[in-house]
């Protein structure tokens, strides 16, 4: 296991780009040491037989059938969405070009 000590620190937060006060050091340098101590703790857990789980629920993507719809107009003819649009070019949004 790697030794944290305040030059490591200092090399992370200069890696970083961070400037940290000495005070700075010394505290993240005793919160990386005990983050790398419960981790240590971690490795040791038995978890033969445990089947990886990227969510602790099965999650379902609910899928509804892929229609072609009118869009709603109002009474003038203009599709509805684009009453809000702040410019509009015939029946769709005016968008600034984009180079």
């Amino acid at each position: 296991m790697v030794e944290i000590t305040e030059e490591l620190t200092q090399k992370v937060a200069t890696l970083a780009r961070l400037q940290l006060t000495q005070e700075e050091v010394t505290k993240f340098t005793g919160q990386l040491k005990q983050i790398l101590h419960y981790v240590e703790q971690l490795n040791e857990v038995n978890v033969e037989g445990v089947d990886p789980l990227t969510h602790p629920i099965t999650l379902e993507t609910k899928m509804r059938a892929d229609e072609v719809r009118p869009s709603p107009v109002n009474q003038e003819g203009t599709p509805k969405v684009l009453v809000s649009a702040p410019e509009k070019l015939d029946d769709g949004f005016k968008v600034p070009p984009i180079l």
